[in-house]
């Protein structure tokens, strides 16, 4: 098994934001589907809504990583 040595990666600030805003609302997320698990009620939770929330998780982790592909682009021109 090869050993590659993977490049340091360093956000930006912009990007170091999406990272902490895509955790917060991972965290969120989690949190509200316990709570509903442990609720004696049956509540339900609207699909679509879910769906754009995932939705826009993923795209700060999309940002994320752009930004930090970004400065790699710059450290090598």
């Amino acid at each position: 098994m090869k050993n590659h040595q993977q490049p340091a990666c360093t956000l930006t600030e912009k990007g170091e934001d999406q990272l902490l805003r895509a955790a917060m609302a991972s965290e969120f997320l989690v949190n509200v589907l316990q709570g509903l698990s442990a609720s004696s009620s049956n509540k339900l939770v609207s699909t679509e809504g879910i769906a754009a929330l995932v939705e826009c998780i993923s795209l700060q982790l999309d940002g994320a990583v752009k930004e930090s592909s970004m400065i790699k682009a710059d450290r090598h021109d």
